[in-house]
């Protein structure tokens, strides 16, 4: 692909790379990486390989090779040769046609898997006839979180307030953390803690009583109280969210996050196994 305008913030995501926390290294990786592999999927990609992840205004690329593409995530009226194409479904483009994403509609981040198809000559653009459109992924539903190690350093009152009030997301926050705009919670005495481990999800509560949820850029250790963790299972929808958008929080036990984790791990194996059953089936009516 050949860059021919930049957009805010385009970069190369996979998965996170765990292991390495320990020497101060943060597992990285795309934000929503739900998204991710649906996409690498549509594409016939293996899990780990890198895609586009975008933010609006996004990126005008070019493609040099015939390639198949599939967008998923936000939804920024994606459009190859100014014609709007879909979402979630595998895309076959011919060399020389141009992506480019005119209006954002939902969602703060949308990637973009390719495959180049080096056996075949596309001459236009063809959409293939299956979709993957990932249901209860990106709704309004308050985000899941379980009790963090200091939870109880906060007052009743403010332990209900995190429950009960809508929290808006501010301008300043990015890949490291989304700071949260609300009234100051109140803490019980104060105590001087060690830095501990931190990853994404966990709730920090700031000196000034304001509220921090680490994102994918996140530090290794932090000294902050850790009120909370955001279930593994909404990492993703949070992630399509951003500054001016407001959020819930629900409590859930650990037993509820686990299954929705591996819930959400057998669907996206499933995807992979249908996306590689008709890529296969393709391939073949083709030749």
């Amino acid at each position: 692909m050949k860059l021919i305008k930049k957009g805010l913030l385009d970069t190369w995501q996979g998965l996170p790379s765990y292991g390495l926390q320990h020497e101060g290294i943060p597992p990285g990786g795309a934000m929503d990486t739900f998204s991710l592999q649906i996409a690498n999927a549509l594409v016939g990609n293996d899990v780990y390989d890198k895609v586009l992840e975008m933010h609006f205004p996004a990126g005008v690329y070019q493609f040099e090779a015939s390639t198949l593409l599939a967008i998923c995530g936000a939804d920024f009226t994606a459009c190859v040769d100014n014609v709007e194409v879909p979402m979630n479904q595998p895309i076959k483009v011919p060399p020389g046609a141009i992506l480019s994403f005119k209006k954002p509609v939902s969602g703060q981040r949308v990637y973009v898997a390719t495959r180049p198809l080096q056996d075949e000559q596309v001459s236009r653009v063809k959409i293939l006839p299956w979709s993957m459109n990932p249901e209860n992924v990106f709704t309004e539903e308050p985000i899941r979180i379980l009790c963090g190690r200091e939870w109880d350093q906060i007052k009743a009152c403010s332990q209900q307030l995190l429950l009960s009030k809508c929290f808006a997301i501010s301008p300043t926050s990015n890949r490291m953390g989304y700071q949260l705009m609300q009234e100051p919670l109140k803490t019980l005495a104060s105590q001087n803690l060690l830095s501990a481990a931190v990853t994404a999800g966990t709730i920090q509560l700031l000196p000034a009583g304001q509220l921090v949820v680490l994102m994918t850029g996140h530090q290794t250790t932090g000294g902050y109280p850790r009120l909370a963790h955001v279930i593994s299972a909404d990492l993703p929808r949070l992630a399509q969210k951003g500054p001016g958008d407001s959020l819930r929080f629900t409590l859930t036990d650990s037993m509820t996050a686990e299954y929705e984790w591996i819930l959400m791990q057998n669907y996206l194996q499933q995807v992979r196994n249908v996306c590689a059953l008709k890529l296969g089936q393709h391939r073949f009516d083709h030749h």
